[in-house]
């Protein structure tokens, strides 16, 4: 969807990931089909070398700041150097939604 295209231009232009994956959650969450407001990103940049994992956040974030004040709504980031993707391109499972909007939501 057209958020979701806007994650990714912005995080290529901003970080030039080597590897960059942006995941569609809402359907997870109880939005209604199209919704676009619970996203995942996996990003492996060299940006991110020598930052804590505080700082690679804020880059995302800085980088998607009209997005994040308006309709995204949940971001999970897995942010890594190319090194720490290389020796683990593991991304742990995101845990289930716990029913926090209006409508029941269940785990994958």
């Amino acid at each position: 969807g057209p958020l979701a295209h806007a994650i990714r231009t912005k995080l290529d232009a901003a970080l030039q990931p080597t590897h960059l994956q942006v995941l569609d959650e809402s359907s997870r969450h109880g939005g209604p089909p199209g919704a676009e407001t619970h996203f995942a990103v996996v990003v492996v940049s060299g940006r991110f070398a020598g930052l804590p994992p505080l700082q690679r956040h804020r880059l995302i974030h800085a980088a998607l700041r009209a997005e994040l004040a308006g309709p995204l709504h949940a971001l999970a980031i897995v942010a890594k150097t190319p090194q720490q993707w290389e020796s683990d391109p593991h991304v742990p499972p995101r845990p289930p939604c716990l029913g926090g909007s209006k409508h029941e939501c269940h785990g994958d």
